[in-house]
């Protein structure tokens, strides 16, 4: 069985076994309740799950709103405290600063989040995350697209796992898109390829369709289709309005435009 699918088994499996006793035991203790004419329960768990459910929306809206900021301080702060209790929280945490980092082009604090981590003891998956990382920092700050390409294709084989489990199916599709990045900055530019940016700069989520259409405006600006890439790079300032490396389009053209002298 691959390492991946392993390790996502441990912990979902746990985590299923948790839901259906505690489940079974809601579901037990709501029939009685009912039986007796006794609708507290039902209200007290309606409520409950509504909370929940407004919980997560919440996380989600404000995990978008961290990268409003001009820095990436608060959403580093965020990733520490809020994914120290999840299981290879450490790994998590500093793979999303690292992450966060990148994008507002603090590469050497990205190097440092890494360097927290023992990655080579982690799972498979979390060293794929751990090369992603540097796959970005191969294309923002060494404008080495050949090596990105290289550490995208990687860290997606590390990241491996079937679409079954809970946003693996996301996950997948961020991967696949730093791969098609990494392709069209080396010099690919078929349709097929841009087809798949502009699908990937449209539904990713948050942040992460950012760096697509980074892409895309550095493509189309080298092409000189300069209204579509104004299009894609208003992407990019919806999502990080202040001053990133993916503001910058200059390096990306200069080097793509080298490439076909």
């Amino acid at each position: 069985m691959q390492a991946n699918t392993k390790h996502l088994l441990r912990l979902w499996g746990a985590a299923l076994f948790i839901c259906c006793i505690v489940g079974g035991v809601l579901i037990v203790g709501l029939i009685a309740a009912l039986r007796r004419g006794d609708y507290i329960p039902v209200v007290a768990v309606s409520v409950g799950l509504a909370f929940a459910a407004t919980t997560i929306l919440r996380a989600r809206r404000k995990n978008r709103l961290l990268f409003k900021d001009s820095t990436p301080d608060r959403a580093i702060a965020f990733y520490h405290s809020s994914m120290k209790r999840m299981p290879n929280g450490k790994a998590m945490a500093a793979y999303m600063s690292a992450y966060a980092a990148v994008l507002y082009g603090r590469f050497d604090q990205a190097r440092e989040e890494l360097a927290s981590v023992n990655w080579t003891s982690q799972p498979q998956m979390y060293q794929g995350f751990e090369t992603y990382i540097h796959s970005l920092l191969a294309i923002f700050e060494a404008s080495d697209y050949d090596r990105a390409l290289g550490l995208a294709n990687e860290a997606r084989d590390l990241c491996d796992v079937s679409e079954k489990f809970p946003g693996a199916r996301s996950s997948r599709a961020a991967l696949e898109a730093n791969v098609a990045i990494c392709e069209m900055l080396t010099g690919k530019s078929d349709a097929a390829l841009l087809y798949r940016l502009d699908t990937a700069s449209k539904q990713l989520s948050g942040v992460a369709a950012a760096i697509p259409a980074w892409a895309l405006a550095v493509h189309h600006t080298k092409a000189g289709h300069q209204a579509i890439a104004e299009q894609y790079l208003a992407v990019v300032n919806r999502l990080l309005p202040d001053d990133t490396p993916l503001r910058n389009l200059a390096a990306g053209t200069k080097v793509a435009a080298a490439r076909n002298l």
